[in-house]
């Protein structure tokens, strides 16, 4: 194994905590990305954290309708 438990929680942290991102932390360490999502989710078990969830509103654009018109 490429790193000990405790760096690959640091990395975890680092990605949870939004210092880096997973892809940064692949190219970073020399891992692959979703290596890098493994140890961030191991951080986040061990640490009972919600998970992080990325939001599609930075792009996307959504529009409610309506189901009945207005008056």
């Amino acid at each position: 194994m490429k790193y000990t438990k405790e760096q690959r929680l640091d990395i975890g942290r680092r990605i949870y905590n939004g210092e880096i991102t997973r892809y940064q932390a692949a190219e970073q360490y020399d891992i692959g990305e979703q290596t890098a999502r493994s140890y961030m989710r191991m951080y986040r078990d061990i640490n009972p954290l919600p998970p992080r969830h990325q939001s599609n509103k930075d792009h996307l654009s959504v529009t409610k309708h309506s189901a009945s018109p207005e008056p």
